[in-house]
């Protein structure tokens, strides 16, 4: 009875079809019946039953044509967009098989910044390949700093990322395993099927989760990392780099991994290789993105790359690791970290952001960084600078991830090659979200944001 009543509930809106052809049936039997009962028929009689046959039989049709066409959309709804309404079928099933189809991108990043951007990416392309840093002090531990960069991944290229998130931050509340958390349950479970294999224990959370892209951890190494500070003190575990840092109030001068040589974890050369699109950042710059650039060869192997290779910075600096840090300052820690080459193109978030969420920053010892335009002249890179920003709910300040995808694939499509027949299907493709997503910014209303765009040009002043 419950599934009769699933068919018939408003949001699958079938009602209207199956009234149609109930009505269109009698029609048809009252026809069929006045033929097989009547000896003789008067004209009008007859006109009446061949009228009453035409409109059941047609009713009938168009019911069931228009059933399955509302049954195919709910189906594709609830793949493609579970929340929406009104979607055309046509366009949703098209955008999902180019989807599909479209452009490889790999990330490389961490924490809420990568977040942000594979929010963003997963808007243009279902093949989106996040690379999590996975140098920790408790190497194999579900409940270490790697599997939280893992989970944070996989919630935001997952087509409900509600619903897994809730799932991965739940306590359990009873039983022998009261308190502990719903998402290391998970994958400790999964981890002990798959031979306390990481790699192949993401892969498997993947397929089962059904997310738009694949997370893979830079190493399966068990490695973890080592700072040299300013002070000229070596440090081992990225737990106490963090406390000494702190402790000493001194910076980090470089980074290196223990042991300094490791190899990447299976897909992911394979996947930088395939990639149109390499995107390293936004993230921790010594914590996330450098110690996956020191495997030398993923930053090799990106180096020959031909595709088009994008580096996002952060917006703010980070509490006693990068403080005072300009544009170029963190481009030339992953240059002399990693060499050059490794990207052509970077995007820089300059917002006019309300003063009292800035504040906030700078009482935890962070601040926005500079983009010091002179100085990133000689770098000859393709700097786009843009407002990204936004205050999410816990007034930290983020990249805009709708905006961070326009600007991403803005410069996709001006580096495609429109010679190559697959290229141009997605440089159009992407053309044509891009101009929706711009028009329906258009429509919002400006007062209502929190972030207010400048002139792009312009030098921010340092706090």
């Amino acid at each position: 009875m419950n599934n009769i009543n699933e068919w018939f509930s408003s949001g699958l809106k079938l009602k209207r079809w199956f009234f149609l052809m109930v009505i269109g049936i009698l029609f048809l039997s009252f026809s069929i019946a006045k033929f097989m009962i009547s000896e003789e028929l008067e004209i009008f009689q007859l006109v009446v039953c061949i009228a009453m046959f035409v409109v059941g039989f047609t009713s009938v049709i168009m019911s069931f044509v228009m059933s399955q066409r509302r049954i195919l959309q709910a189906i594709a709804e609830a793949n493609a967009n579970p929340n929406g309404r009104n979607i055309n079928l046509k366009k949703l099933l098209f955008d999902k098989r180019m989807l599909d189809k479209n452009i490889k991108i790999v990330a490389i990043g961490g924490g809420e910044g990568l977040v942000a951007l594979l929010k963003a990416l997963k808007i243009f392309s279902n093949n989106v390949t996040a690379v999590v840093s996975v140098v920790d002090d408790e190497k194999n531990s579900s409940e270490n700093l790697s599997i939280q960069e893992i989970k944070k991944a996989m919630v935001a290229l997952s087509s409900k990322e509600s619903a897994l998130s809730d799932f991965f931050t739940h306590r359990i509340a009873s039983g022998e395993l009261r308190g502990r958390n719903a998402g290391n349950v998970f994958f400790e479970t999964l981890n002990d099927m798959c031979d306390n294999n990481l790699s192949k224990t993401v892969e498997h959370a993947s397929k089962m989760l059904d997310m738009r892209g694949s997370v893979i951890p830079a190493t399966l190494d068990n490695v973890t990392i080592g700072a040299v500070l300013t002070d000229g003190s070596r440090v081992i575990g990225k737990k106490n780099i963090e406390e000494k840092v702190e402790e000493k109030s001194v910076g980090i001068e470089k980074v290196f991994l223990v042991p300094e040589r490791c190899a990447p974890a299976p897909e992911v050369i394979r996947s930088i290789k395939e990639a149109d699109v390499i995107i390293i950042g936004p993230g921790s710059l010594y914590m996330g993105i450098i110690p996956t650039l020191l495997i030398k060869e993923i930053s090799d192997t990106i180096r020959k790359s031909e595709a088009t290779k994008i580096f996002v910075s952060n917006i703010m600096t980070e509490k006693n690791q990068t403080v005072d840090y300009a544009l170029s300052d963190y481009i030339n820690m992953i240059h002399e970290h990693a060499g050059k080459g490794l990207f052509n193109h970077c995007i820089f978030s300059d917002s006019d952001i309300m003063p009292e969420y800035i504040r906030r920053y700078n009482k935890e010892g962070a601040d926005l960084i500079e983009f010091d335009k002179n100085k990133l002249k000689d770098m000859k890179l393709n700097i786009v600078v843009a407002d990204l920003a936004t205050v999410d709910d816990r007034n930290g300040i983020r990249h805009d991830h709708i905006k961070l995808a326009q600007s991403i694939f803005k410069i996709v499509c001006d580096n495609m090659d429109l010679e190559d027949n697959d290229k141009a299907i997605e440089y159009y493709t992407a053309k044509s979200k891009l101009q929706r997503m711009s028009n329906k910014n258009k429509k919002k209303s400006f007062w209502l944001s929190n972030v207010k765009v400048i002139n792009p040009n312009k030098k921010r002043k340092r706090k």
